[in-house]
C-alpha cells in the first residue's frame, strides 16, 4: 500500500461496519503498535494462550485473512488469531514477535493527528456518517491519544481476534500454512 487512505480502503472493504471508534483504534494502532496491551510476558502470554483456546471452541463463519495492513509502510499488520487456530505452537511463534514489536515501534502525537486527519478527511469522502463523530474522538483524546475499543457494533459483526505486531517480525516467525479462520458447517442436529 502506498498510501493510509489506502489501508483504510482495504479496511472499509472488509469490514463495511466501520464506526468512528474503529477508525480511530486502527489509526491509534498504525502509530503506536501493541506496546499498550503489553503489561508483562507472562500475562501477555497468557492472554493470548487462553484467546486461542477459545478460538479453537468455536467456529467463525467468515474467512479472514491471515495479516491486515496497518500502515502505508508495512512496519505493522494485525494478525488474525482465527487462521492461527489450528497451529499448534501459534503462541510460541507470536509471543516473542508481539513482545519485540511492543518494545520496538515509538510512534509520537505528531503523527497520530496527520494521520486522523487522514482519516477525517477519508472518512467525509467514504463514510460521512463517520467522520464528525472521528473528530470529536480526536479532538476528545489528544491529550496523550489513549487507546480505545472497538466498537460495539463491529465487535458484533466481527468478532476480533487478532493482535499487532511488525509485519517483517512476522514474516520471519509466521507458519508455512494457515487456515482461513473459517470451519465447516456442524453437521445437522448438532451444537457447539
Amino acid at each position: 500500500m502506498k498510501t493510509f487512505r489506502e489501508v483504510l480502503d482495504w479496511h472499509l472493504e472488509r469490514y463495511p461496519l466501520l464506526q468512528a471508534a474503529d477508525i480511530y483504534k486502527l489509526v491509534h494502532q498504525s502509530v503506536f503498535g501493541p506496546g499498550h496491551i503489553i503489561e508483562d510476558e507472562s500475562q501477555a502470554r497468557q492472554s493470548l494462550e487462553r484467546e486461542l483456546a477459545d478460538l479453537r471452541k468455536r467456529c467463525c463463519m467468515q474467512a479472514a485473512d491471515p495479516v491486515e495492513p496497518l500502515d502505508p509502510d508495512n512496519r505493522l499488520v494485525r494478525v488474525n488469531l482465527e487462521t492461527l487456530r489450528d497451529v499448534d505452537d501459534a503462541a510460541d511463534r507470536l509471543l516473542p514477535v508481539l513482545l519485540a514489536s511492543a518494545s520496538g515501534v515509538r510512534g509520537g502525537a505528531e503523527e497520530m493527528e496527520k494521520r486522523l486527519e487522514q482519516a477525517v478527511a477519508w472518512c467525509c469522502d467514504n463514510l460521512p456518517e463517520q467522520a464528525d463523530p472521528l473528530s470529536d474522538l480526536s479532538e476528545e483524546n489528544r491529550d496523550g491519544f489513549p487507546p480505545r475499543h472497538h466498537s460495539e457494533v463491529y465487535n458484533l459483526a466481527y468478532r476480533p481476534a487478532y493482535r499487532v505486531v511488525s509485519a517483517r517480525r512476522w514474516d520471519d516467525a509466521a507458519p508455512d500454512a494457515t487456515g482461513d479462520g473459517t470451519c465447516a458447517p456442524r453437521p445437522s442436529g448438532t451444537s457447539d
